[in-house]
């Protein structure tokens, strides 16, 4: 019986966090999309970091986005960005078209394309 009452736990669990995933999954390496230069997602520590930048090397291992959390529409995430222009980080929104292309906004307006 125990048995039972753990497994169906173990289901139940499964099938909610099945749900709570993205229809497009977007952790790995993306292409900045005006410098030469990788991004990579890591969903596991909600941030995307600088891979690899050919004209600033100094800006490998970067943290590009923090917070990066999967919105309640599973369609959309949010993060917070640093902006120079406020001295702080900021709140902005990615989204994904055809989970082939990322677009990072502030304020609706796009900050940040990535490409696969």
């Amino acid at each position: 019986m125990l048995k039972l009452v753990v497994l169906s736990s173990l289901l139940i669990v499964s099938m909610f966090s099945a749900e709570a995933k993205s229809e497009c999954d977007i952790s790995g390496l993306w292409n900045h999309s005006a410098k030469p230069a990788k991004l990579f997602v890591n969903l596991s520590k909600g941030e995307i970091s600088v891979h690899s930048h050919d004209n600033n090397a100094k800006a490998i291992g970067l943290i590009v986005l923090k917070g990066l959390v999967l919105d309640s529409n599973l369609t959309s995430w949010n993060a917070k960005m640093y902006s120079a222009a406020e001295d702080s980080f900021v709140d902005v929104k990615i989204t994904s078209n055809s989970c082939m292309q990322l677009s990072v906004s502030f304020n609706n307006e796009e900050v940040l394309g990535l490409l696969r």
